[in-house]
């Protein structure tokens, strides 16, 4: 007897006792195969039998799911043990094990069958899928552990970092074997990856391995051994001599490992680099190190290349020692010292003056902005000086101005100052050259721009809310960006503004992501005809097209429930591919309180 048409059955029903049965009704899979069971059953009774049984698990109630899928997985086991072999040859040895010390959690092959395949296949979206599931905490399922070591050596860049920084810290020192056993110190990006995170899950226990890197790793794996010193007495004379190496990347390594050190050795070092050719490798070590003697040659050093640079007339020197004081000024972000305060007003009351000065790659311009963008981030006091010089800002300062006055002001006062930027009248045919449609563009921006984008930023640095007259403006404006960034339910003129403009751009639409902004507004606005306007973007593209889910899967959960069996009747229509992306989101909707 053929068994491929029982195997697929088996295949199947497999999956839809991992999903849960109260999924299996109206499974459009099965479905398929009811068909070839029924001819089948002309030649071999036993074949009617099952699809009988998969009629009653496809076409039964919620109520009557468990008992129809135990009932058909009975007969197809009953009927393939037959037909088989079970067991293999060999000696039972126990299985390796590591305790994980976190909670598991079991998560739905619906949502493991996307996540797999972004982890361990190429192409476009797949950090997208990987950062929502480490968003729903899906990486706590033990079965992704392996999946998750393997991705360090993803070929996308941006995957293998993110994998290392974000997902594989979850399980701790419980990974350290398979790191260690996987370990090449000739090998490049996937096992530098691997040292940093042992590193950083046992820095005493992986300490043998910095070693060995250090003599005869490569230089990927190298550098990143040098940024690991700096714990032990013993590195500082180690990490001195490395700063004076040839190839840049170690030079950098050190100096990131020597800023962590409150040596006086260490702060020479820097500073030989700060007031040479190596100033930008150091910048970033600089701006993180807390070392009071560093931060007084800094300062120094800042005004030092100030002086120097108003006796300058020539303009490729000028453009040097510009680009120098900006890197020196950019140092100075994210401290609360009053010394880099006070040298921050200092420079940015010479503003009217330093804007005349030209050179050839930078100019007085470019250091003010330089300055501004780093009091955006600086103290009350930097900020509050900011935003009281708002009118005299250039068009490039002004989103810089506006996002410190988010930190400062209360959202009413925030909205009185800078409104009239929004609404001002302008030439939209010169654009740049009519400073107020640039200054309005500015605004703009900033008000779309979320301070979280950068995955892992501190979401307690985030601005507050934003006054709610903001979302009338916008609608005025008919700005679409800027009504969907500023959404919230309930607006009336927005929804219909919404309703407007979705006709218009499903009308002219080419490829799902087209509709992606007004539909995402829609749905995060609870507008009444949300549903109706994601199935009819799945019903234009859903067919055609296997990415759809990588722009629109994740805006499903947001839909209400009573879009559920909309979605249903509408997945059998669809590409595999699509369908097999989206059922994952509607059973979180379906699970969703």
């Amino acid at each position: 007897m053929s068994i491929a048409i029982l195997t697929q059955v088996y295949d199947e029903m497999r999956r839809l006792a991992i999903a849960g049965s109260v999924v299996a009704g109206g499974d459009f899979r099965l479905k398929r195969l009811i068909p070839q069971l029924e001819q089948a059953g002309a030649k071999a009774p036993v074949f009617t039998k099952v699809a009988e049984a998969v009629k009653a698990v496809v076409e039964g109630k919620e109520q009557t799911s468990a008992p129809a899928l135990l009932e058909l997985t009975t007969l197809v086991n009953a009927i393939l043990y037959t037909q088989g072999a079970t067991g293999a040859a060999g000696t039972l040895e126990p299985i390796e094990t590591s305790n994980l010390d976190a909670p598991a959690v079991q998560a739905s092959a619906r949502v493991l069958k996307p996540l797999l395949e972004a982890l361990t296949t190429t192409g476009s979206g797949r950090l997208e899928v990987i950062r929502a599931a480490h968003e729903r905490q899906a990486f706590r399922d033990l079965r992704l552990v392996k999946p998750a070591l393997e991705a360090l050596d993803d070929a996308y860049t941006e995957i293998g970092d993110f994998i290392a920084e974000h997902v594989l810290p979850l399980y701790g020192k419980a990974i350290l074997p398979e790191l260690r056993a996987k370990f090449d110190l000739k090998g490049r990006a996937g096992h530098s990856r691997r040292l940093r995170l042992m590193h950083r899950l046992d820095a005493v226990g992986t300490r043998d391995l910095l070693k060995q890197a250090l003599d005869s790793g490569s230089k990927e794996v190298k550098i990143v051994a040098i940024a690991c010193l700096g714990a032990a007495r013993d590195d500082l004379s180690y990490l001195v001599e490395q700063a004076s190496a040839k190839a840049q990347e170690v030079r950098q390594a050190a100096y990131a490992a020597l800023a962590t050190i409150d040596d006086d050795a260490a702060v020479a070092v820097l500073e030989k680099a700060m007031n040479g050719k190596d100033l930008d490798l150091a910048a970033e070590p600089l701006r993180k190190a807390r070392n009071a003697r560093l931060l007084s040659y800094l300062l120094a050093a800042a005004k030092t290349e100030l002086a120097a640079l108003r006796k300058i007339k020539e303009k490729k020197e000028v453009g040097q020692r510009i680009d120098r004081i900006m890197t020196l000024t950019n140092c100075l972000a994210d401290r609360d010292d009053q010394e880099a305060e006070a040298l921050l007003l200092e420079v940015f009351t010479q503003r009217v003056e330093l804007a005349k000065i030209k050179g050839d790659s930078a100019s007085g311009p470019d250091l003010n902005s330089a300055v501004v963008q780093v009091m955006e981030r600086g103290t009350k006091k930097l900020r509050n000086t900011l935003v009281e010089e708002h009118a005299s800002l250039p068009p490039d300062d002004l989103a810089s101005c506006f996002q410190a006055a988010r930190r400062t002001l209360p959202a009413a006062r925030v909205y009185e100052i800078f409104s009239p930027y929004a609404t001002a009248k302008v030439d939209d045919k010169k654009k740049q050259r009519d400073p107020a449609w640039a200054k309005r563009a500015a605004i703009v921006d900033a008000l779309g721009r979320r301070h979280a984008d950068d995955y892992g930023s501190n979401q307690e640095d985030e601005a507050p809310v934003l006054d709610p007259r903001w979302l009338d403006l916008a609608v005025r404006m008919e700005h679409l960006g800027l009504v969907g960034h500023l959404i919230r339910p309930g607006h009336l003129l927005a929804n219909a503004f919404l309703h407007k403009t979705f006709n218009e751009i499903l009308k002219k639409a080419k490829q799902p992501h087209d509709c992606y902004e007004v539909v995402a507004a829609m749905i995060h606005a609870d507008h009444p005809e949300a549903t109706d306007a994601y199935l009819a973007v799945l019903e234009k593209f859903g067919v055609r097209t296997d990415y759809f889910a990588y722009w629109f899967g994740n805006l499903i959960v947001d839909l209400p429930k009573s879009a559920l069996p909309r979605l249903e009747a509408l997945i059998p229509t669809l590409n595999d591919k699509v369908a097999d992306s989206l059922l994952g989101y509607m059973q979180q909707l379906r699970e969703k309180k």
